[in-house]
């Protein structure tokens, strides 16, 4: 329609010519002279073919006037001659038009590809500066890292230094002295004792912290009664505290549930506490007792010591801290306890903290899981948590909103040997991490990518990896990986080159489906400039016709809501055209090197009927790394 609005226009402006022509003199107007500069002028405007046949309507029509308006005299040289420079005008103004359009073609062409160099460059820059806040944060960590190695050799060697000293002195007297009295013989040996038992006590903290902080002790859990884990701490602390005139106070309650844990570990986080507070109490009374909270029993540990500053209740919780540590008359410890005890809590899946106020005391508390129930808030394996094997990994955590898929997913974990708890949105899945940590976390795309960054951080934190893949379940058969790759923001153009090699796609027109316009667009134009034709859809539906219709050479897909992408997955999938094109996915974040994605292999199109064997495989791979 608008091609044809101009056309019309020009060919009014054209022949307007001749009727001013006539009232103004006929073949003899000098208004017909304004046929040159006006066809010059439309040049600019309008294609070679438009001014051909405007100009040579004019050169066939203008002959006609001497019809209506002969002159006196004809003078057929002076006709032919304005037809022909009429004639000539008209070719000259087609061909500067069309080098006019070739020119302008040339410029649109040098601006596009402009733009897209220089989107590229800024998104090279932009993956630059993503390179260098992740070096600068790795070279961070490694300095955080090669702090935490000094101070922890240099607490060891501390620790380990005051009863070698007091050992070596001792025995060498004993040795290079034989008027020794047989007392303080027995004395110097009673030290000697006390210090090689202190010692060898330090060795299995530091051997205890170790194992829980690499994840890799292998613990047997099963339902262990809360009254023996109090009645069996209180036993052997009982002693210390009536040493000390402190009285320790076991509150009765009613009827507690049992607990699933490891006893002997579960004891000792108790003695732990109870053995701090006989150590920072110099008189009162100190209590201990539990009571059921919402599927899970939390025990706790009272005194009326001294007291914690605030800002130091969380800090006590860290390895070799100690609180006052220079003052005089303070209890001698490595400052291990409560970090081995945080740790085996945490493994447990529960957690621990402090209420203290100074002057008056302080309460610890702790909580772990009931035997016969779940943690709130997630779903927990069927296992039987006796089984050792089953509990030689951290559990790992299925995050994927469909069920079926996270069902499924779980069996054949669980086939293998893996303890897995269930999430559907990662925000539930930031809530498990929060009781329970993960050894690797298998997510789906989440609708929220401000919820999974978080989840990648923490990931980052834990030094737990996670494993990005993408499912699909097609005609009741069992959930199979769906996409061949991924596509992270910013995008870059060679990383999208490089996928599409890799999947043997050189040519032919390529989908873009994705309702972001401004993702879609910026898409576009890195694939035009590598030579790629594509088209844009907004929704699934016009996509998947799309497809169905023609062959195209691959698919990018992007954000669109859980249940929209099944329905686009099935369509596409479903086509005898387009079930075998690459798919690739646009994600909403960058990935750092802890996500590692899952997709299909690169070695065929076709999509692969037991690709749900593959993600295991990758999951036990991912584990085998960990152990090594």
């Amino acid at each position: 329609m608008k091609t044809r609005f101009r056309t019309s226009f020009l060919f009014l402006a054209v022949l307007l010519l001749l009727p001013a022509c006539l009232v103004s003199g006929g073949t003899e107007s000098p208004v017909r002279f304004l046929f040159f500069p006006l066809i010059a002028f439309l040049s600019l405007y309008f294609s070679s073919r438009a001014l051909h046949l405007a100009g040579l309507a004019f050169t066939v029509l203008f002959p006609l006037m001497y019809l209506f308006t002969p002159p006196a005299p004809i003078h057929l040289t002076v006709v032919f001659a304005e037809i022909a420079a009429f004639f000539l005008c008209t070719l000259v103004a087609g061909f500067v038009s069309g080098r006019i359009r070739q020119e302008r073609f040339r410029y649109d062409n040098a601006i596009a590809t402009f733009h897209s160099l220089s989107d590229a460059l800024n998104h090279k820059n932009m993956n630059l500066q993503t390179a260098l806040d992740a070096l600068s944060e790795a070279h961070k960590k490694l300095q955080e890292f090669d702090k935490t190695k000094t101070e922890f050799v240099s607490n060891v060697s501390h620790e380990l230094r005051t009863p070698l000293s007091s050992i070596r002195s001792y025995s060498e007297i004993l040795l290079n002295y034989d008027d020794i009295e047989s007392v303080t013989q027995r004395e110097f040996l009673q030290t000697i004792n006390s210090e090689s038992e202190r010692m060898s006590r330090f060795v299995t903290e530091v051997l205890d912290l170790i194992r829980i902080e690499s994840g890799k002790q292998e613990i047997s859990f099963s339902s262990v009664r809360s009254e023996e884990l109090l009645t069996e701490s209180e036993k052997i602390i009982r002693p210390m505290a009536m040493e000390k005139g402190l009285e320790l106070v076991l509150e009765k309650t009613e009827v507690l549930p049992d607990v699933r844990g490891e006893r002997n570990q579960l004891i000792q986080v108790l003695v732990n506490l109870l053995n701090n507070a006989v150590k920072f109490t110099r008189s009162g009374s100190i209590k201990l007792g539990a009571r059921a909270r919402e599927g899970f029993v939390e025990f706790f540990v009272s005194d009326t010591g001294e007291g914690i500053f605030p800002e130091e209740q969380e800090l006590i919780f860290q390895p070799f801290a100690r609180i006052a540590e220079h003052g005089t008359n303070r209890p001698k410890g490595s400052g291990l306890g409560l970090s081995i005890s945080k740790g085996i809590v945490e493994f447990h899946g529960g957690r621990i903290w402090v209420d203290s106020e100074l002057g008056k005391g302080s309460s610890f508390f702790f909580t772990v899981p009931e035997a016969t129930k779940s943690t709130s808030g997630f779903e927990h394996s069927e296992l039987d948590m006796r089984n050792p094997v089953m509990v030689s990994y951290r559990p790992i955590l299925v995050v994927t909103h469909d069920i079926v898929s996270r069902r499924c997913l779980r069996k054949k974990l669980e086939e293998v040997g893996f303890h897995t708890l269930g999430a559907d949105t990662a925000a539930r899945a930031l809530d498990i991490m929060g009781k329970m940590r993960p050894g690797l976390i298998v997510t789906e795309l989440p609708e929220d990518w401000e919820e999974f960054e978080v989840l990648i951080q923490w990931a980052r934190e834990a030094g737990t990896r996670i494993l990005l893949t993408t499912l699909h379940i097609h005609a009741g058969e069992e959930p199979a990986l769906a996409v061949h790759g991924y596509v992270s923001k910013p995008f870059d153009k060679y990383e999208i080159l490089s996928l599409l090699e890799s999947y043997h796609v050189q040519g032919g027109p390529v989908i873009i489906i994705s309702p972001d316009r401004d993702e879609s667009r910026t898409l576009q134009v890195i694939l035009g400039a590598a030579g790629f034709d594509s088209v844009l859809f907004h929704d699934g539906s016009s996509a998947v016709a799309a497809c169905e219709a023609s062959c195209p050479s691959a698919i990018f897909i992007g954000s669109f809501r859980k249940e929209a992408l099944e329905e686009i997955f099935t369509g596409i999938k479903s086509s005898h055209r387009s079930g075998n094109v690459p798919i690739y996915q646009l994600l909403g974040t960058t990935l750092n090197r802890y996500v590692t994605p899952v997709t299909l292999s690169p070695a065929g199109r076709k999509a692969e009927p037991r690709s749900l064997y593959k993600l295991v495989g990758k999951i036990e791979k991912e584990f085998s790394k960990g152990l090594e």
